[in-house]
């Protein structure tokens, strides 16, 4: 709970209006604010962001590609020209 009684509010939602979404807290204060019906097209209610779901099975450093397995030669070689 939050020193003013009002519940915790979830770090990220799922997204009402598009799958590929989900929503990120951004600013506690307006997710706290009474509605006020909000926006038929919107993605994210209030006080919440949106950003894209991972849908990638890795991660990325830079440009480097993070896998939990050992790391594979690519198979056109370095430069790509292949053999």
């Amino acid at each position: 709970m939050m020193p003013d009684g009002a519940p915790d509010l979830p770090q990220v939602l799922p997204s009402a209006a598009d799958a590929e979404f989900e929503c990120v807290l951004a600013d506690p204060a307006a997710a706290r604010a009474p509605s006020t019906g909000g926006s038929p097209t919107a993605v994210c209610p209030p006080g919440y962001v949106p950003r894209r779901k991972q849908t990638t099975a890795y991660r990325l450093r830079g440009k480097e590609a993070v896998t939990e397995g050992p790391p594979q030669e690519n198979p056109g070689g370095r430069d790509g020209a292949g053999s």
